[in-house]
């Protein structure tokens, strides 16, 4: 089987005018978990795909309003109308859903206030005296909505706004509350966004002394009948047939109305990959194997993978032996100023040869016509990185069911959750590339071990080149002998025993005490140490029971960082104060 004949066959069945009228058809969605559209939205995306001719495509539908693993439930939210405008000393809009549907914080409750506007910066370390001066006011904040929200829930704040510090000026960023239906019942203040620009405009008037009255106007409504729709689309066997295993294409398609590459890119890619294999099988350019499954799967973020890969993996014992996730993937990259980073699966759930394959295939596609200097090798044409693993999209949950997979995302993103993260920053050309990369990759991996490749001799070397790579990139020798408090000789080990599903913060303040969710936040207040204690170590203790210095060797393994016995061992504590891991 000939690989460049592969390419060639998927680069030309794959359609850039159909990507971009995919893009542009499903960002008209408001697609908030939850929401009317997002349903919507699935069963736009589920007639595109039965039109394709070689795949079974179904919809799984959940409930919102049902808890999977550690996932709470969401309340089912539609908005109608948002609309804040600064009233005293001044006269100006601040937001409006006209212009975008983002003024809305999600799953606000209904409310039109008018109030004194009061600031209290990240706002989770309000003494009783700073939360007695809040009462009747809106208050301004650029702290986590969900958490601010729940500070303050019994302060009688009339109304909320938030802002992003990082944000474009002139921006409104996404926030949601995520409230579950128990919550929405009680909540009355509604929140709403306002950009950068307006959110210093009103600091600056409040620190020379002036008052400042701002009022929120935002109409939307709750539903408990909220479905979670995952669209699958796979390739089709006879019963006769003994399919050996699955490999996953997949993307999350939730997000608001506009927003494109977060992540309407990548579930229009990952739309238009079954669409070109489809046309070139029906036209006979290629053909595949029928030991594999191809499975093309989309699902709201987080809450749709869950109870997913719950069916798949524990209730039909299918055999999912790699999985890529595209989340991210057609910025224009002199405008966004992103990377392409292929973040691998973490070293204990590593699959170097479907790793090595995919890896050289996007070097392939994204490699321009233009050569070196002599003519020696071709140059790639956008920036391209090769991290260690990193969470925050729905491979975390691939990885939780001992699925190998990668992601393949652009960061940083400067327009990331804002307004500004519109289609004009869309560039069809990368995702074009890394589309028929991943189709290619779908129909060889089917078809491995008829490649006219030395698969063994490429999966060495491809290990080879990620060990050294990262050893290179991030490890320094002062921190491989840093020194840390010795431990007991009598060591405990854990096992995280809880449900599976990405630990939030969110979850965190309803299941621990204040004080110690006061603690919790110091410990993990940089983003690194977060990533470690919510996601990393219980996704280790998920696949192996560990001691403290085990975790503390795999993380210096796997990020060329130590982190200090201490920190571990307060994390540990905490889960296990939670429920979620035990002794061994």
């Amino acid at each position: 089987m000939n690989i460049a004949r592969i390419l060639q066959a998927v680069q030309d069945t794959f359609s850039k005018q159909e990507l971009l009228e995919l893009v542009a058809q499903i960002s008209r969605f408001h697609r908030i978990q939850g929401s009317s559209d997002i349903e919507k939205a699935a069963e736009y995306i589920y007639s595109t795909l039965k039109e394709a001719s070689i795949y079974d495509v179904k919809i799984r539908e959940y409930s919102y309003s049902k808890q999977y693993g550690i996932h709470l439930p969401v309340v089912g939210w539609d908005l109608e109308e948002c609309y804040v405008e600064m009233v005293r000393p001044l006269h100006i809009r601040l937001a409006s859903s006209i212009e975008s549907k983002m003024c809305a914080v999600t799953h606000s409750p209904s409310g039109s206030v008018e109030a004194e506007v009061v600031y209290i910066g990240r706002g989770l370390d309000l003494d009783k005296e700073a939360i007695n001066k809040v009462k009747g006011k809106i208050v301004l904040s650029y702290g986590t909505p969900y958490l601010v929200y729940n500070t303050l829930a019994n302060a009688d704040v009339a109304g909320f706004l938030f802002y992003r510090p990082n944000a474009p000026e002139n921006a409104l960023p996404y926030f949601g509350l995520f409230l579950t239906p128990e919550e929405a019942e009680k909540s009355k203040a509604p929140a709403a966004t306002i950009p950068r620009s307006s959110a210093n405009r009103i600091i600056s008037l409040l620190e020379r002394g002036e008052k400042v009255v701002v009022r929120i106007d935002v109409k939307a409504r709750y539903r408990n009948d909220a479905k979670m729709k995952v669209v699958e689309a796979s390739t089709q066997y006879s019963e006769k047939e003994n399919v050996e295993g699955e490999v996953h294409i997949f993307a999350h398609y939730c997000h608001p109305q506009g927003e494109v590459n977060d992540n309407v890119s990548g579930t229009a890619t990952v739309i238009e990959v079954a669409r070109a294999l489809d046309r070139a099988v029906s036209r006979n350019i290629i053909s595949i194997g029928n030991r594999k499954k191809v499975v093309f799967v989309v699902f709201p973020e987080y809450y749709g993978s869950l109870p997913y890969l719950i069916d798949k993996v524990q209730l039909e014992k299918s055999k999912i032996e790699f999985g890529v996730n595209l989340d991210m993937v057609g910025e224009k990259q002199e405008f966004t100023r992103s990377t392409l980073n292929i973040i691998l699966p973490p070293r204990i759930l590593a699959h170097d040869m479907y790793e090595a394959l995919l890896f050289k295939l996007i070097l392939t596609t994204l490699s321009s016509d233009a050569k070196s200097f002599n003519g020696v090798s071709r140059i790639l044409r956008y920036r391209l990185d090769v991290l260690p693993y990193d969470g925050g999209s729905d491979h975390d949950i691939y990885l939780q069911f001992a699925v190998p997979s990668v992601m393949l995302n652009q960061w940083p993103d400067i327009f990331y959750h804002t307004s500004e993260d519109n289609i004009d920053k869309f560039d069809p050309d990368i995702a074009k590339a890394i589309g028929v990369a991943v189709g290619s990759f779908a129909i060889i991996s089917m078809q491995k071990d008829k490649l006219d490749l030395d698969v063994d001799t490429l999966t060495r070397r491809y290990h080879e080149f990620r060990e050294g790579y990262i050893q290179l990139k991030n490890c320094h020798i002062n921190e491989a002998s840093e020194t840390r408090v010795a431990l007991p000789k009598n060591e405990k080990r854990y096992r995280y025993v809880g449900p599976k599903g990405v630990l939030s913060l969110r979850h965190l303040i309803k299941l621990l005490p204040p004080q110690d969710f006061k603690e919790l936040l110091k410990l993990i207040d940089e983003d690194f140490k977060n990533f470690l204690a919510l996601r990393f170590i219980p996704l280790l203790l998920m696949h192996r029971a560990l001691t403290a210095s085990e975790i503390a060797a795999e993380i210096q393994r796997e990020y060329c960082k130590a982190v200090e016995y201490s920190f571990i061992d307060k994390v540990l504590e905490t889960l296990t104060k939670l429920g979620l891991v035990e002794t061994v």
